[in-house]
């Protein structure tokens, strides 16, 4: 189990059930790491029954982490029950987007199990070293991601969904592919949500101009092409 500080950080009397479920079914055995921490969230790795590294990412049962999300909640239809059922609510929708991203051919990790605040995915990475962040590994060529990574937005918003944080934090640099990460904050795409869809597209350009690159397609260009009613 992670050292003392992280444990009293993430894990309450309910995540730790949630985890003890998971290790009974056979997904996850002994947390190591974390290997990634935010906000509201960890990410721990650890082996299943087979043997799979799987990556754990644990939404923490903490109400102080959760003070700017009832805005997301309400776009997403979900602001019912105590702050313990929206993290699991929330939780879900992102395995839910997560899933859908997978099966359209996104590279993001494969979903394995949801139960409750645990999400448990593939480990995107080798020998137990996570493969990093973009922002920190930028080995990379420019002319082959900047239109991998626009094909992607356009496939998720053609299929109604938004990351909503999209970022050189939130892809991942594994043998010089992306993957993209952290759906956490993702949304169903309609005139309500495309701001966050405009704001994706930003930060993906700005990003890829502050690295030299030029062949920019401008986000109201790229919005066209996932919906000219949008």
């Amino acid at each position: 189990m992670p050292k003392s500080k992280v444990f009293s950080h993430v894990f309450d009397e309910e995540t730790l059930k949630n985890v003890n479920k998971l290790q009974g079914d056979g997904y996850i055995g002994n947390l190591l790491g974390p290997i990634g921490t935010g906000k509201e969230s960890y990410v721990f790795y650890s082996e299943n029954f087979k043997g799979r590294v799987v990556a754990v990412k644990i939404h923490r049962h903490n109400i102080d982490t959760f003070k700017a999300i009832p805005s997301y909640i309400r776009l997403r239809g979900k602001n019912t029950g105590g702050f313990i059922k929206k993290i699991n609510d929330w939780t879900r929708f992102e395995y839910n987007f997560l899933s859908k991203a997978f099966n359209i051919g996104i590279n993001v990790p494969e979903p394995i199990r949801c139960y409750e605040n645990i999400i448990v995915m593939e480990f995107i990475g080798a020998e137990g070293r996570p493969a990093q962040p973009a922002i920190k590994d930028s080995d990379f060529d420019s002319n082959e991601w900047y239109p991998q990574i626009i094909d992607y937005i356009i496939k998720m918003g053609r299929n109604n969904l938004i990351h909503g944080d999209l970022s050189p934090y939130n892809i991942l640099n594994y043998n010089g592919k992306p993957f993209i990460i952290d759906f956490s904050q993702g949304l169903k795409l309609s005139s309500l949500t495309k701001s966050f869809l405009v704001r994706d597209i930003d930060n993906i350009n700005k990003w890829f101009l502050s690295l030299g690159y030029k062949k920019i397609k401008e986000s109201q260009e790229i919005i066209r092409d996932i919906d000219e009613n949008l």
